[in-house]
């Protein structure tokens, strides 16, 4: 047997709150678009070119949402990342526990076999006559 010490209503207990709060981040996360998205809406519409987006001409989003933009890009692909690893880590954690728990039962159905055996006794003179 190892020398871990696992608590299977602890590790639970830790895997439902670090879920919870993984679940957490994925509300932020999407709320974080979303405010992203209003205030590259919300910036303006002056452009690299000078027009200003009124009387027809270019109703570009300007320097300040193409900003946010590219930002938002690059933030969303390390949010994705993060979420992915939480995921694995909290998936691993999962299986290393289940392993742990499944190998505790094992050793014990191998303990009740050993039990039911037939004993083998080493009689000193048995069978000599």
């Amino acid at each position: 047997m190892s020398g871990w010490d696992l608590k299977p209503q602890g590790i639970s207990h830790v895997l439902k709150t670090t879920g919870d709060t993984a679940s957490d981040l994925e509300k932020h996360a999407k709320a974080f678009g979303k405010h992203l998205t209003s205030a590259a809406t919300s910036a303006g519409t002056i452009t690299a070119e000078g027009g200003g987006g009124e009387g027809g001409e270019k109703a570009a989003g300007g320097l300040v949402a193409l900003a946010l933009s590219q930002y938002a890009e690059r933030a969303s692909k390390d949010l994705q990342y993060v979420a992915a690893r939480a995921g694995k880590s909290l998936q691993g954690a999962v299986d290393a526990t289940t392993a742990y728990l499944n190998g505790d039962q094992e050793m014990a159905a191998e303990a009740q076999r050993k039990a039911l055996a037939e004993p083998k006794l080493d009689m000193p003179g048995a069978g000599k006559r």
